[in-house]
């Protein structure tokens, strides 16, 4: 993975630095968002390299700019970053704020629709879906299960009399 890091450095006029390589290498092994404390505390444990924070900040920045990395998932206001290798999807946990990935795309259909419909080539997507894992659910008492059921049903409802007066609208 080495040789490849350096390439995808080169290309994107990146200096090759040790650094940048592990982070690189941080993302690619995980393969989930990470956030850049993750990455920095993985690191960090590293007896021979030093790494600062800011520099794994800086490092994935450019990373972003460069569209080797893209920023996923935000959650609570911190940002979680992974590496671009095609595309991926992801279920979040709201409470204990789990990344689980999905493993197949669910949405080939949708977009095949979506292009009929506006004559919109699309060309990516990102789907990331917000929840409660099966653990956390197994740790809500029955008046929290039923309020967030309540709120589902009533997001649900207004979905159905969505009017939408843009004619591009799908």
């Amino acid at each position: 993975m080495k040789k490849i890091f350096e390439k995808i450095l080169k290309d994107s006029g990146l200096k090759i630095t040790k650094n940048r390589i592990a982070i690189l290498n941080e993302l690619n092994k995980k393969q989930i968002p990470l956030t850049a404390e993750e990455i920095y505390n993985s690191l960090s444990h590293s007896k021979t390299e030093k790494y600062s924070i800011s520099s794994v900040y800086r490092a994935l920045m450019q990373f972003s700019e460069k569209n080797i990395v893209k920023k996923t998932a935000q959650i609570d206001a911190i940002t979680y970053y992974q590496l671009i290798t095609g595309h991926t999807h992801s279920l979040i946990c709201e409470k204990c704020k789990k990344i689980i990935p999905i493993n197949h795309c669910p949405i080939h259909t949708l977009i095949k629709d979506i292009e009929e419909k506006t004559e919109f080539l699309i060309t990516g997507h990102h789907l990331e879906i917000k929840g409660i894992c099966k653990s956390c659910k197994e740790k809500l008492t029955k008046d929290e299960l039923k309020e967030i059921n309540e709120i589902r049903k009533e997001e649900i409802s207004h979905e159905h009399d969505h009017k939408c007066k843009d004619e591009n609208c799908v």
